[in-house]
């Protein structure tokens, strides 16, 4: 088998092997020892704010915009200079729900202020967790997942490595499987299935800050702005903070 990353974010693929992200294939951790999907799959230990803050990183590598630039605020807030429109309107949400707040705000600890790095390559890993809780404005819902891979640059690689490390302690969709650096981010709220009771074949698209354009009801299946796939499923137009926002169904 094969997985496809985007080198540099402007479209060029590049093949490299694929590895389960269940830890099926045995392969060593960082230490040499083989790690037990139990071990790897940390799906069991998720809690419902996790799944913001995958997506907080998955933002945040889609737009290459390093962790190490956020920083909790005077006001408890977590912010960050010059902020891309998705990793904004994300945080906006992140930091109305404490639990998940606080989890980055004690990632940020160790994180805050090292030098910048950057992200070469990124991609779909495989399918990751099945039943996981997830924050959502009406209430909990259970979630699947996907996991992706990451790989950052030569250049300032232990500002990645030290980020990656802290969120995960926070947050167990963030982890090391193998060799692999994974993070396990909702779906995107779009699929190539073929239409069925649980997959609409009509929605909307969020802006870059996740909000539903004008006219859109609440409860109109969408996608998030950088989301592929011909159908829609697992997020809707729902009000929270001010807007009409995309979150998870």
């Amino acid at each position: 088998m094969v997985r496809i990353g985007y080198l540099g974010f402007v479209g060029v693929l590049f093949m490299v092997p694929l590895a389960c992200s269940s830890g099926d294939d045995g392969a060593p951790d960082d230490t040499g020892t083989v790690a037990s999907p139990s071990q790897e799959a940390k799906c069991g230990q998720a809690e419902a704010k996790d799944t913001l803050i995958a997506d907080l990183v998955h933002m945040s590598v889609m737009e290459n915009y390093p962790l190490t630039r956020l920083y909790e605020d005077v006001t408890g807030e977590i912010t960050g200079p010059g902020l891309p429109a998705s990793i904004e309107g994300q945080l906006q949400i992140l930091n109305t729900v404490p639990a998940a707040r606080d989890s980055v705000a004690t990632a940020l600890e160790k994180v805050t202020g090292l030098p910048d790095y950057s992200i070469d390559a990124y991609g779909l890993h495989a399918e990751a967790c099945d039943g996981v809780p997830a924050w959502t404005p009406l209430g909990d819902v259970m979630i699947s997942t996907n996991a992706y891979w990451v790989e950052a640059n030569p250049t300032n690689y232990d500002s990645w490595r030290t980020a990656h490390k802290e969120f995960g302690k926070q947050c167990p969709l963030v982890k090391r499987v193998g060799n692999d650096d994974i993070y396990d981010p909702p779906g995107d709220g779009s699929t190539n299935a073929p239409p069925s009771s649980t997959v609409s074949s009509w929605g909307v698209v969020a802006n870059a800050w996740g909000i539903c354009p004008s006219g859109a009801w609440q409860g109109t299946y969408c996608k998030l702005s950088y989301a592929t796939g011909v159908n829609w499923t697992g997020r809707w137009c729902r009000y929270y903070y001010g807007a009409n926002r995309c979150v998870l169904k």
